[in-house]
């Protein structure tokens, strides 16, 4: 048989060949419902030892850093490190321990993206967090009205990214963030996953990096852009593929930013707006063309991202393109939702990463 028969090319990648079918003397894997949930929860369990450990590590070292440097959370240096490394060295060892006890797959046959896919994928992978902050910040921002004392629009490791050290984000938030994060949450999980299929997967993927990341605004587009990056390194089998992603996606987040905030300041032209003093604003936009120029520029292109994001995925679904194949082990209809997190160990995740979600709100 020629096996270019069974392969259709689409926008990301071909089609892989069909599975093998019981006609072709396959016979899939009975399920066994109660060792599937005793996977999922075991995946959980290794991701809420990774959230508890991760936190109650920082408490730690911020109670020893009060008492020996009480100057030590000034420094923005200080208080990244305090946050990042208990988490990526203590919380992450703990979890990747815990991970080794739960069996995993690599993906299969991997597609070949060109340059095109990989370009239009980095712009759908952007629309779609930038989306999800939209639609976060303005649930927030509901919640807020109906009870001021919360700080659900609020992100603030945003907003003490936007107040940093240039080089500090780059290090830590370009390089060093992107790195651990997909080597947890799409190497390891996904590998763990991907024998129940591609939207299990991507679904719980993106449910377990939304809440991971323990805030309103970045839960909601930390789903959609994890259920994505999954997407692309099941089609591709490549984690330097969404390394990349990442990487250059918090660099459009906290290097870029910054650079056009420290030449622009918004606040300081809006003061100067409502002095109503019409010599005054044109002698400050004579005086700060680049600067306004920069911030067209910047503004222009993310809604210019946003838009052709979207356009790519109405084609992409417009057009069947978007192709997301069975597992090894099929889950039976109805028995999908209990299978996958009605069990001990995803329940206890999503329950106490949410109510870590409602505590950030309003502390």
């Amino acid at each position: 048989m020629d096996n270019n028969n069974n392969i259709a090319p689409g926008m990301y990648g071909e089609v892989r060949p069909e599975a093998p079918s019981a006609e072709m003397g396959f016979q899939p894997p009975l399920f066994d419902e109660k060792k599937a949930r005793k996977h999922f929860s075991g995946i959980g369990m290794s991701y809420l030892i990774f959230m508890l450990t991760a936190v109650a590590a920082q408490f730690l070292l911020g109670l020893v850093l009060e008492r020996i440097w009480p100057e030590a959370f000034d420094d923005y240096l200080v208080n990244l490190l305090a946050s990042l490394l208990p988490m990526y060295i203590v919380g992450g060892g703990v979890c990747y321990l815990c991970l080794r006890r739960v069996s995993a797959e690599k993906p299969a046959a991997a597609e070949k993206w060109n340059a095109l896919q990989v370009i239009g994928g980095f712009i759908i992978a952007y629309s779609m967090m930038y989306l999800g902050n939209i639609v976060g910040t303005i649930i927030g921002t509901v919640i807020e009205m109906f009870n001021p004392s919360a700080t659900a629009a609020t992100n603030d490791v945003q907003t003490m990214v936007l107040t940093g050290d240039m080089a500090v984000n780059i290090i830590f938030m370009v390089i060093i963030g992107p790195i651990f994060e997909e080597l947890f949450f799409r190497k390891l999980l996904c590998d763990r996953l991907k024998a129940y299929g591609e939207w299990v997967t991507i679904i719980v993927t993106g449910l377990m990096f939304g809440i991971f990341h323990g805030n309103l605004t970045q839960c909601v587009y930390a789903f959609l852009l994890g259920g994505f990056l999954a997407y692309a390194y099941l089609k591709t089998g490549k984690i330097s593929l969404t390394i990349g992603y990442h990487m250059v996606i918090n660099f459009f987040g906290s290097v870029v930013p910054l650079v056009v905030l420290t030449a622009f300041s918004p606040a300081g032209f809006a003061d100067i707006l409502e002095t109503g003093d019409i010599n005054a604003v044109t002698e400050y936009v004579t005086e700060n063309l680049s600067s306004f120029a920069l911030f067209g520029f910047y503004i222009v292109m993310v809604f210019g991202l946003i838009i052709t994001g979207i356009v790519l995925i109405t084609v992409a679904l417009c057009r069947n393109r978007i192709h997301i194949n069975p597992g090894r082990i099929r889950i039976p209809a109805g028995k999908r939702f209990s299978t996958v997190i009605v069990n001990l160990g995803m329940m206890l995740f999503i329950i106490i990463g949410i109510a870590f979600i409602i505590i950030e709100m309003f502390i």
